[in-house]
């Protein structure tokens, strides 16, 4: 429920310098932490190592800036009301997609370039008479699966997510000037189509940038768990960032425990929405019990992968489940705080458990055989606090790629909603 208030009159709106110095700090940290990564990583392997590590911090970045976007078109496409003093946020967060746009070219230039490993497709690509070997999974994917196709489209999935979120932004920002309650009916109706767009663009990113990394694997609900976490990320950042930002003495009256309290029921939500797309996906792959299916666990649950199987039921579900299920962890901050770092965390641990053990490509009778094959005593947990750096270093660019687009007011200050989220309370 909400009552209709306005900005308080000491309350500051305005993103000043925050911006600059996010991206002075974040962006030259960054860089520095993803090179040391790379001139400091394991000799044997090594490229192969790292460029698996660099995907999975891209795709964390990516799937943040995802829910963030969706966040966005769901704001407009539901009239939501409470959101509406953490949307501007979340629009900053989706307009660094040019610039993670860019960042993405660190793993498909090399590909284009005649670096074969990180895509067993693409290593397959370059050596045409293994074609013979392939099994008839391999043979049917051989169009879509090509090295130029595949960069043509992850520009069309960056092209669609940057332009979604330019256009909305940009709405957003004429009212400011502008003031025009048209434009949230404007933006409401492209939100349907939008939403729509949004869709299909993540359901096919998700399945070229993680589930192709084991072509000869499939499932029909990957994407969708993919989706899932993308969600619990970008609830879990934009509550820190928020909180952040407030921490600068902006924000302070406008943003309440009442918005924190929505962004954790969110993040409880979509917690569960995860966990209920992952059991899916593994109960009908255990109960079909097809070869060419089971791999995906096999390799997880009965190798060195075993216990980070076990950290990603407890971490990315049932522990910030539970504690998520009460009120109070919610409204105190420094509690829900913890608790967003915990998911951001362990939303890392997930998709570097999705990613990484298709780093190891299994060699039988002497012939390279690809992810998820060979004998399980081969498939190591390598190098992970490579990854971790290479995380963090990501992370940071991020950060600095936000503080970029955090220019003027930090509130859409002429919103008709605005009045309402700013007297919104929950009972």
């Amino acid at each position: 429920m909400s009552a209709t208030h306005t900005l308080h009159p000491d309350e500051k709106v305005k993103a000043g310098k925050i911006g600059g110095q996010m991206a002075k700090i974040g962006i030259p940290l960054g860089l520095v932490l993803i090179v040391v990564a790379y001139l400091l990583g394991p000799k044997d392997n090594g490229a192969r190592i790292f460029q698996y590590g660099y995907l999975t911090a891209w795709l964390f970045v990516w799937s943040i800036a995802v829910g963030c976007l969706f966040f966005v078109l769901i704001h407009h496409l539901s009239r939501a009301r409470w959101s509406t003093v953490v949307r501007r946020i979340a629009e900053n967060v989706a307009l660094t997609f040019p610039l993670l746009g860019l960042l993405g070219l660190g793993f498909i230039l090399p590909m284009l370039a005649g670096n074969h490993n990180l895509f067993y497709w693409d290593y397959f690509k370059a050596q045409p008479h293994e074609w013979q070997h392939l099994d008839h999974h391999m043979v049917g994917k051989g169009g879509w699966l090509d090295p130029n196709v595949f960069a043509i489209r992850y520009v069309i999935y960056m092209l669609i997510y940057s332009g979604l979120a330019w256009w909305f932004a940009k709405q957003s920002r004429a009212q400011d000037e502008s003031g025009d309650a048209k434009l949230s009916e404007r933006m409401r109706i492209a939100a349907g189509p939008g939403t729509l767009v949004f869709a299909l663009t993540t359901v096919f990113a998700g399945f070229d940038l993680g589930m192709s990394l084991s072509p000869k694997w499939y499932s029909t609900i990957y994407s969708v768990n993919i989706y899932g976490g993308a969600m619990i990320g970008a609830y879990a950042f934009l509550a820190i960032l928020t909180r952040s930002i407030q921490k600068t003495g902006r924000l302070t009256h406008s943003v309440t425990t009442e918005h924190y309290h929505d962004l954790g029921k969110l993040l409880f939500g979509f917690i569960f929405f995860w966990a209920y797309t992952a059991f899916s996906q593994f109960m009908l792959i255990w109960y079909a019990n097809i070869p060419e299916e089971i791999v995906f666990y096999k390799y997880r649950m009965f190798t060195d992968w075993t216990n980070w199987s076990i950290a990603v039921l407890l971490g990315q579900w049932l522990i910030p489940y539970v504690l998520l299920m009460s009120r109070w962890t919610k409204r105190v901050l420094p509690v829900f705080m913890i608790l967003a770092v915990w998911c951001l965390v362990f939303h890392w641990v997930d998709l570097y458990w999705n990613v990484m053990p298709n780093a190891t490509w299994g060699v039988t009778h002497g012939r390279v055989t690809g992810p998820l094959s060979g004998p399980l005593e081969t498939h190591h947990v390598q190098a992970v606090w490579q990854s971790i750096v290479i995380w963090l270093g990501m992370t940071a660019v991020f950060v600095g790629f936000v503080g970029t687009r955090m220019k003027g007011n930090l509130v859409p200050v002429k919103d008709p909603m605005l009045g309402p989220s700013l007297g919104f309370e929950n009972y």
